[in-house]
């Protein structure tokens, strides 16, 4: 399992690939580390001890250069190794004319397996290699969730450059975040209450009792992170069910019939629906919240990788 070390990155922009990489290390994987500081774009030194029987995971993208994604990958297949590509976020699905995306799609095509978020996301890459579905991201967390109380209040964590929408949302909302560079406090609505970013391993935590929403909108008609709601598994998603709150999200969204099914939450077409009700399953909510918070998903994900390649 590939595991992309980048100290200077801002709080929680690691936390998924963190979580992925040690969660395949506690059922035995081992770690390939790919120091962003002082990798060469050759990728010799990353294969050195892979043979034709083992599986690489890639956790994709490493934000080095598309040239080292090529030859690592590359140098991994000439090991015979398996090379299987996990999606993290693919870029030309949510931006648009998007310089490399020829190339990013042809490393796709030359994997020997990919892992994406959803079935949606599947189809719509369409790419016909063997493809395995996440699901929900894991989000480990040993703190203590606390015994949560029925609240109506509004709760945003995450990357406001994503939610435009938040500068003139009328209702009361508590956002864990950083203000992006062009936004000014002048501009925004009173309603909204910033707060400070939490600790992303203790977030489930000390996120206080509330409502989570996942709601994307673009501010240039060169993004497209609302159409990739529709095919994505959004991080906040987890970090909201792993603390035990319920959710709002997009009517859109893939997982909208899986929460509403097992009464985690709401869909809605519009944020404008807002304020409403609806009912919440505590015992659900446990239950899944543990499972996140203990890998379960990635562990179950491993396994059936495993199984597959070890029958090929």
């Amino acid at each position: 399992m590939t595991h992309t070390l980048e100290p200077w990155m801002p709080v929680g922009a690691t936390k998924p690939k963190d979580d992925i990489a040690k969660i395949a290390t506690e059922i035995g994987w081992n770690r390939l580390e790919i120091d962003r500081a002082t990798q060469e774009t050759t990728a010799d030194n990353l294969v050195s001890n892979l043979t034709a029987s083992d599986i690489v995971v890639h956790q994709f993208p490493s934000y080095l250069s598309l040239a080292f994604e090529e030859n690592f990958q590359q140098a991994v297949q000439e090991t015979g190794a398996k090379f299987i590509i996990l999606i993290h976020d693919f870029e030309p699905l949510r931006l648009s004319a998007r310089q490399d995306s020829d190339r990013e799609y042809a490393l796709l095509n030359r994997a020997d397996g990919l892992i994406v978020h959803t079935t949606e996301m599947a189809k719509a890459l369409n790419i016909p290699i063997p493809t395995f579905i996440l699901g929900l991201f894991d989000y480990l967390t040993d703190s203590q969730i606390p015994d949560r109380n029925p609240s109506q209040n509004l709760i945003f964590a995450g990357t406001l450059t994503k939610a435009p929408w938040l500068k003139n949302f009328p209702l009361p909302i508590k956002v864990f975040g950083n203000l992006p560079r062009k936004w000014s406090p002048a501009d925004l609505a009173p309603t909204l209450k910033l707060q400070d970013i939490l600790p992303q391993d203790s977030a489930p935590a000390e996120l206080p009792d509330g409502i989570g929403l996942v709601w994307d909108t673009d501010d240039t008609e060169n993004t497209h992170y609302q159409t990739y709601q529709r095919l994505n598994s959004p991080h906040k998603l987890s970090l909201y069910l792993a603390a035990e709150l319920p959710v709002i999200l997009p009517s859109f969204s893939p997982f909208a019939d899986f929460i509403t099914q097992h009464h985690l939450g709401i869909s809605l077409d519009d944020l404008s629906q807002l304020p409403l009700t609806f009912d919440y399953d505590p015992i659900m909510g446990k239950k899944i919240g543990h499972a996140l918070r203990h890998g379960n998903h990635t562990k179950k994900l491993l396994q059936e990788l495993e199984q597959f390649y070890e029958t090929k």
